[in-house]
């Protein structure tokens, strides 16, 4: 019997991911159909021609506990292009105070680490750790700072850790989203709580080696295919229009639309459109750091957030960065590069840089918001969604992405089970 055919519009991380899960397993041959002419999506390595050096569309740091993630990378032969970190925790620089600390979690699961003044960092007292087990009751209404302590946990550990991970202030973030993820880094353990950076671009860490892989184990990508329409016959979508041709498909076939979230709201009835996106600006300077700097730090009361030292470049994240988009370029990179400058232990002299806004860098993480995501399965019984914003248990990261493309790949291969009757052969 011939293969079913899932058809992934999207090469972004969420399709990538859908297309490993399904040519891996072998029942159904998966073709990613994406519009631009190059695989990653918002999260990809590019060349500066005028700087000579590659630069990353952002900062994409993983977590150890990021296991769907991580999986994948392993699953590829890519884990040797990540650095991670020796130890759990993250630094950080307080720019308003001078001071400098480590957030150090112990290995175990049980907070033991919690009871020590000098792992939780100065100031910081363990009922403001305490305060995330109120994220667990907190109506799905709340934000993170409505069930949060004061100052100074507010500004040194709870507005940091909520900006890194859902791209928006703790006084926006929904609560609800925050526990989710709290409880997946918990269940890990401090173990989980590890940093993982690309070595030499998020391109050569995760897309191209997830793109070779993809091409050894016989899926096609397809690019400069962009999807215009679907059309939807007896409950089911029966053909799919691109800008040049049409595709029809069989009664086996099925579709993941791993799209960005505005796109897959005017092309399925049904699905809310977003209100919003969160975004980010990104500063490369080329520059390489010392050989003691530190890897990533959590920056407080400063122009940007968190600072990235590569090995031929040293980065700095600006988040939730609505109100600095139209900023001009060079002032913006000069007044960052005064605080990396000390905190690195490099020059004050200004060196070339490269400043990348991302206007939509994810979906808005507030209540009302997460409340509207859409779910993997949708009413059509062989059209799924995947993508960082589908499914409300973990924000839109690369995690979410990849889970949720592994999802839709399963469901995919599910349901042309059921319209076959029965189980679909395994490819030999």
């Amino acid at each position: 019997m011939k293969n079913a055919v899932v058809h992934i519009v999207g090469a972004g991380a969420a399709g990538l991911a859908a297309a490993q899960a399904l040519a891996a397993e072998g029942r159904c041959n998966a073709v990613v159909h994406e519009s631009a002419p190059h695989p990653g999506g918002r999260r990809r390595t590019f060349h500066d021609e005028a700087l000579g050096r590659d630069f990353d569309t952002g900062n994409f740091a993983l977590m150890s506990s990021w296991t769907t993630c991580l999986s994948l990378i392993d699953a590829i032969g890519a884990r040797g292009e990540w650095r991670e970190e020796a130890e759990p925790g993250v630094a950080f620089a307080d720019f308003a105070t001078g001071e400098r600390w480590r957030l150090r979690p112990g290995a175990g699961r049980v907070p033991w680490w919690l009871l020590g003044a000098k792992r939780r960092g100065p100031g910081l007292r363990l009922s403001d750790f305490w305060a995330a087990r109120r994220l667990a009751s907190a109506p799905p209404s709340a934000t993170v700072a409505s069930v949060a302590p004061g100052e100074p946990a507010t500004t040194k550990l709870w507005r940091p850790l909520t900006l890194a991970a859902f791209n928006a202030p703790p006084e926006a973030a929904s609560a609800e989203l925050a526990a989710a993820a709290i409880r997946r880094i918990l269940f890990a353990g401090g173990a989980g709580m590890r940093l993982l950076t690309p070595g030499n671009g998020f391109g050569r860490a995760f897309v191209e080696p997830l793109a070779r892989n993809l091409q050894r184990l016989g899926a096609m990508v397809r690019f400069e295919r962009r999807l215009v329409g679907m059309n939807i016959e007896a409950e089911r979508v029966a053909s799919l229009e691109f800008e040049h041709d049409r595709i029809d498909l069989g009664p086996r076939d099925a579709l993941i639309l791993a799209t960005p979230w505005l796109a897959t709201s005017a092309l399925v009835p049904g699905v809310l459109a977003p209100t919003g996106a969160s975004s980010t600006l990104t500063i490369h300077y080329a520059q390489s750091p010392p050989a003691d700097a530190p890897r990533v730090v959590g920056a407080v009361n400063g122009p940007f957030h968190w600072l990235f030292a590569f090995p031929d470049r040293v980065s700095v994240t600006i988040k939730d960065a609505a109100a600095r988009l139209d900023s001009p370029r060079d002032q913006l990179a000069a007044e960052c590069w005064r605080f990396v400058a000390p905190l690195t232990g490099l020059s004050d002299a200004l060196p070339p840089w490269r400043v990348i806004p991302s206007r939509r860098a994810a979906a808005l993480a507030t209540p009302e918001e997460t409340a509207r995501r859409p779910l993997c399965r949708t009413l059509w019984p062989n059209l799924f969604l995947a993508g960082g914003h589908v499914g409300r248990s973990l924000p839109d990261s690369l995690e979410n992405s990849v889970r949720s493309g592994a999802e839709a790949a399963l469901l995919a291969v599910e349901a042309s089970a059921h319209a076959s009757g029965g189980a679909l052969p395994r490819k030999t």
